[in-house]
């Protein structure tokens, strides 16, 4: 067998060029599945904590809302006893 310029030459039989590009789709499918399990693993997890991320901007968002309610009910205590 001889390789020159990336493809395989003289010397081979059609046989042997068909189990070379066999043997080459089957390395690629391979890799392809790998790749394709590691993204959807990634994608999984970048969700989870995408669904952690979303709670936690909730529970600040309610602990505003309710410090917010306590300052103005400050500031309405203070403004009854200035009039009193």
């Amino acid at each position: 067998m001889r390789f020159i310029q990336g493809a395989y030459t003289e010397g081979m039989t059609i046989d042997e060029r068909l189990e070379a590009l066999t043997q080459s789709l089957e390395l690629w499918s391979r890799m392809h599945m790998d790749a394709s399990k590691e993204y959807e693993e990634r994608f999984r997890a970048n969700e989870e904590r995408l669904a952690q991320l979303m709670d936690t901007m909730n529970r600040l968002g309610r602990i505003l809302e309710i410090h917010d309610q306590r300052i103005d009910d400050h500031g309405d205590r203070l403004d009854n006893l200035e009039h009193r």
